[in-house]
């Protein structure tokens, strides 16, 4: 199979990327170049560079390990596609990538409370905080859940806009599509 040739950009960026790294003390004009490579980037490539995914991969490291580790991320990716993550605007990926991040912290508590509580005798003061540490993180989850629910709520009763344009002899084309930006 033949390769296509890496465009210009992206080798710049993984120099950039290495020297940024190394460096004690970063360049500005290097941080400045990047960061303007990085606006550019393709949407599909971004996501390697993706602070937010750079957490859930930490989290998902810190939790699992070989092929436990391949399954969560798979169901992290799978859980992002159901979602609609790449269909969705902006703001609704950003509430999709914190579902994420939220749900797996949900799930990092809830295996720290498996460990700690169940089953086992523990004081009062630990029991009593991991489960505040669980009940948290699963109200930040919900309320997470709840926002995107409201958002694509709203973003269904956004009004409709529609134009009559009449052609020449008298024939009526009505047009009508979303009222946006």
């Amino acid at each position: 199979m033949k390769q296509l040739p890496v465009p210009f950009e992206l080798n710049e960026i993984v120099e950039l990327t290495a020297r940024l790294e190394r460096a004690k003390n970063p360049d500005p004009q290097d941080v400045n170049r990047l960061r303007q490579l990085a606006v550019k980037m393709p949407d599909d490539l971004f996501p390697a560079c993706s602070q937010t995914q750079t957490i859930r991969n930490h989290l998902i490291g810190n939790m699992s390990s070989g092929a436990s580790q391949a399954f969560m991320l798979a169901e992290d990716d799978r859980l992002k596609q159901h979602l609609g993550y790449t269909a969705s605007p902006p703001l609704e990926q950003l509430l999709i990538d914190h579902i994420l991040t939220s749900r797996l912290r949900l799930l990092h508590a809830e295996m720290l409370y498996n460990n700690t509580v169940v089953d086992k005798a523990v004081t009062f003061a630990t029991g009593n905080y991991r489960d505040k540490l669980l009940t948290t993180t699963q109200t930040r989850y919900l309320k997470a859940v709840e926002t995107l629910a409201k958002v694509r709520r709203m973003a269904k009763n956004t009004p409709s806009l529609q134009i009559n344009i009449a052609q020449d002899g008298g024939k009526q084309i009505n047009v009508q599509g979303e009222v946006s930006g």
